[in-house]
């Protein structure tokens, strides 16, 4: 599977680590040029739903996680118009001794399930989909935050970019609510991908913005009913899954 790594063409220490570290576990990839959402781009404003945003997140967007959003649908991009799996990598991550066991395994099984995470995080709900060589395939409940690295399939792809007109959560919420893209987000363990310590470049992500009452009851309102519609599809998930397991 080819690697494709998001970052921003002024961020040369970061490139050069990343080159480095990939070098160091003979890994080939490329850079994909990422969106620098501090710049205010006209079109990447345009496609900012800044009331959405606040009723889904409980804040403005900083402009930073528009840039990032936009870098990560440059990469689905990629996908589709190659027409073939691909692995994401953001530029701040950290890999063990075991990658390029995780990279074969997905290269087997994302044709079946089209979005693996690969990177390690917060224990999430989840349960066990497919075992093989020593290692598994989960399907999440609810879904860790962070997208430092995935592989997906122009299956997904289309779908998340279909759901990416308007841009209303931050990119890794807006993956975790499986119920707005209807794509089912799986695992690959153990991990072999850490999220790295570099202090991140997209700005204050503080939820301290003042908020009037009617903003305060519609951000509860659109919580429950992102937290109510993920239940239901994630439901809706594992009797598919456990049907085809069946099969």
């Amino acid at each position: 599977m080819r690697i494709f790594v998001l970052s921003l063409v002024d961020s040369t220490e970061r490139r050069k680590n990343v080159s480095s570290l990939l070098n160091e576990y003979q890994l080939d990839f490329e850079f994909i040029d990422g969106i620098d959402g501090r710049k205010k781009d006209p079109t990447l404003l345009a496609q900012y739903d800044e009331q959405a945003f606040i009723y889904n997140y409980g804040r403005k967007a900083a402009m930073g996680e528009l840039g990032c959003y936009a870098s990560h649908m440059l990469a689905w991009k990629k996908c589709v118009e190659l027409d073939e799996p691909i692995i994401i990598f953001e530029d701040d991550f950290r890999l063990k001794q075991g990658i390029h066991q995780a990279i074969d395994e997905c290269k087997e099984v994302i044709s079946d399930f089209h979005f693996i995470r690969l990177e390690d995080g917060n224990i999430k709900p989840q349960y066990k989909v497919k075992a093989q060589n020593d290692m598994t395939v989960f399907n999440y409940l609810k879904v860790p935050q962070c997208a430092t690295c995935y592989a997906i399939s122009p299956v997904a792809a289309r779908k998340l970019l279909a759901k990416s007109n308007n841009i209303a959560f931050p990119v890794d919420v807006f993956i975790r609510n499986v119920w707005v893209h209807r794509q089912p987000i799986f695992s690959l363990e153990p991990f072999f991908v850490t999220t790295g310590t570099d202090i991140s470049i997209i700005g204050d992500r503080k939820r301290n913005q003042k908020k009037s009452l009617f903003t305060r009851l519609m951000c509860i309102g659109y919580k429950i009913r992102n937290v109510t519609f993920n239940l239901g599809t994630q439901a809706l998930f594992f009797v598919q899954n456990k049907y085809q397991a069946r099969r």
